[in-house]
């Protein structure tokens, strides 16, 4: 037995395979050569957090569930007024930090978008479903980060932020959804059905816009519209879209 270059388990394709989706497993007649041609470990981290669309959006499998993620940039998102230097300001990525000492986490894209001296929030979205997998239920999510607390709506943490308004739905259909979210922090206290915001890992903060279950039998798209009223210090990253958990 030649043991030069033994293939531990934990390199093994069989093992790797299992985490790939269906159109990248081995079992799979689509399977491109280019794909088949790399371990099947490099494919799994080359499928992580890989930016397309020149950059402004990016693209991952969730795992176990084998379904498609992305997020939208906050350049790819409409942002109503976001070239007025009054109310935003745009911060290349690592400058916001190195320059400015915002305290911004780590961001999957060059630059983001921060809310400087704003009476009126509006941001907008949209995907195509056809590049969503399938017979699945997705939840929809505000990336964002604090860098101050020195805001108006937290001069006195019992008093409520004004609420922010979310309407939610897809071109084909005659059912939009609406719904009341917050932004100011998070909330511990049961189960807050989505309306106040979370910490994620990765140390943004995340508030939920809503759901839909995309069947993937129509090319259609999910548009989304967020507004609120008085808004500072709050910097964007984007709008991901990944489906609900089981």
């Amino acid at each position: 037995m030649n043991l030069s270059n033994p293939v531990s388990a934990a390199d093994s394709d069989v093992v790797w395979d299992r985490f790939l989706p269906s159109e990248y497993s081995s079992s799979s007649s689509s399977s491109s050569t280019t794909w088949s041609a790399l371990w099947k470990k490099e494919l799994y981290f080359r499928t992580r957090y890989n930016l397309i669309h020149k950059g402004k959006m990016s693209f991952w499998f969730d795992l176990p569930s084998r379904k498609k993620c992305y997020m939208i940039s906050a350049r790819e998102l409409y942002i109503e007024d976001a070239d007025s230097i009054i109310d935003w300001r745009w911060f290349s990525i690592p400058d916001a930090n190195a320059k400015y000492h915002l305290g911004i986490p780590d961001c999957r894209f060059s630059e983001v978008v921060v809310c400087v001296d704003l009476c009126h929030f509006e941001i907008g979205g949209k995907i195509t479903t056809s590049l969503l997998s399938s017979m699945t239920t997705y939840i929809t999510y505000l990336v964002y980060f604090v860098f101050s607390q020195n805001c108006v709506w937290f001069e006195d943490e019992d008093e409520e932020d004004n609420p922010v308004e979310v309407f939610y739905w897809t071109c084909w259909s005659n059912n939009g959804q609406y719904r009341t979210i917050y932004f100011h922090r998070e909330r511990q206290d049961g189960n807050d059905d989505g309306f106040y915001p979370k910490k994620r890992a990765d140390g943004w903060m995340e508030s939920e816009l809503g759901e839909f279950f995309n069947r993937g039998d129509e090319d259609d798209e999910l548009l989304m519209t967020i507004e609120t009223g008085i808004k500072e210090n709050i910097v964007v990253q984007g709008i991901e879209i990944r489906p609900k958990k089981e």
